[in-house]
């Protein structure tokens, strides 16, 4: 299996952002000025997330995380009454404070080769950024792996719940 892997942050934004500034953020576009935000933000470095070129992705705590974000952002309506704008960067409100740590926690059948840091920091992160907007960011270049079937087969049949070890892959 071929795929890419990434640090991935958690990143508090207290500036207030233009609506298509964000629009472009969630859909993979340039973003000058909410690229430099999320430089300079308050940030938790959440782990590592891997993006395979196969549909579904592989399941991770920073994965839980980056689809929770993205989901929020991109259809606020389904989390608020009346959402200010189609594209959000979600407020770290009571709902949102609960719901990344329960993201977070890790899973049984979680890929081995992927990190997670440990809860309480997101935990204090969350507490010392209430009432910010939040969005993930990746400071870091993605690597491309290549992931051995033998792998993906044994955390198929054994589980795989990630003990913060790196499995086997090569990284090109």
């Amino acid at each position: 299996m071929e795929g890419w892997i990434e640090e991935l942050w958690l990143v508090a934004i207290v500036e207030e952002v233009p609506d298509d500034e964000v629009r472009r953020w969630w859909n993979g576009k340039e973003t000058e000025f909410l690229d430099r935000l999320a430089e300079s933000a308050p940030g938790f470095r959440l782990g590592t997330i891997l993006t395979t070129v196969d549909e579904p992705q592989l399941g991770s705590p920073t994965r839980r995380v980056f689809d929770l974000m993205f989901l929020r952002g991109t259809c606020p309506e389904d989390f608020h009454a009346d959402p200010s704008a189609p594209y959000v960067l979600p407020l770290l409100d009571a709902d949102l404070h609960s719901a990344l740590p329960a993201a977070f926690l890790p899973q049984p059948g979680d890929h081995p080769l992927t990190e997670a840091a440990p809860i309480g920091g997101l935990i204090e992160f969350l507490d010392r950024h209430k009432g910010a907007r939040l969005t993930t960011h990746s400071p870091t270049e993605a690597a491309r792996v290549s992931v051995s079937a033998k792998l993906l087969a044994a955390c198929d049949s054994s589980g795989c719940a990630n003990d913060g070890r790196s499995g086997t892959a090569s990284v090109n």
